[in-house]
């Protein structure tokens, strides 16, 4: 019997083969404003890089696409002193993140999805965790809970994003005889 190993790399949703090593080269794209991206957030974190400084009220401003409606979902994150948050259908203001990001100017965000939580993180620091189901808001479990995201926008007025790319990828290993 002989075994052959294929590797493949989740990448916003796509099954790419990957090399021998089980790598695959993803690059960063330059963000550009109201264009529609693919993206199944729940399959592929979305790393977002920016070098905004707290206290520009610059913000992070991307749109999320759900399957069932034509309804945008969306997070927002403002560089205000101390930093906030805002997810759509969820928060009603704007709301300071509950642990605030390094201090480094250069940052990159990763925003996963789960069918409960959206989780962010900042070079590597996990700054919220929000579950759905805590929100007071009755539209945010219907609009964020189960695998619902299907693409991203980040939007014109998104003054803080510079370049976005996958987050780490999945590996599946396929055994052949």
């Amino acid at each position: 019997m002989r075994l052959i190993v294929i590797f493949y790399l989740s990448v916003a949703g796509l099954w790419l083969p990957a090399t021998s090593t089980g790598s695959l080269q993803l690059y960063w794209t330059a963000v550009e404003g109201d264009v529609n991206i693919p993206w199944d957030l729940e399959e592929t974190p979305l790393q977002i890089k920016t070098d905004s400084t707290l206290g520009s009220d610059e913000r992070i401003w991307v749109s999320m696409y759900h399957k069932d409606s034509n309804t945008p979902i969306g997070v927002t994150m403002q560089f205000s002193s101390p930093m906030q948050y805002m997810i759509g259908y969820c928060t009603g203001s704007w709301t300071d993140l509950p642990v605030q990001p390094p201090v480094e100017v250069d940052k990159i965000w990763t925003i996963t999805k789960t069918e409960t939580a959206l989780i962010i993180t900042c070079n590597d620091v996990e700054v919220l965790n929000y579950l759905f189901v805590d929100s007071s808001r009755s539209e945010c479990v219907p609009m964020w809970g189960g695998d619902v995201v299907e693409g991203i926008m980040f939007r014109s007025w998104d003054s803080a994003s510079d370049f976005y790319k996958a987050g780490k990828g999945i590996v599946r290993i396929t055994l052949l005889s």
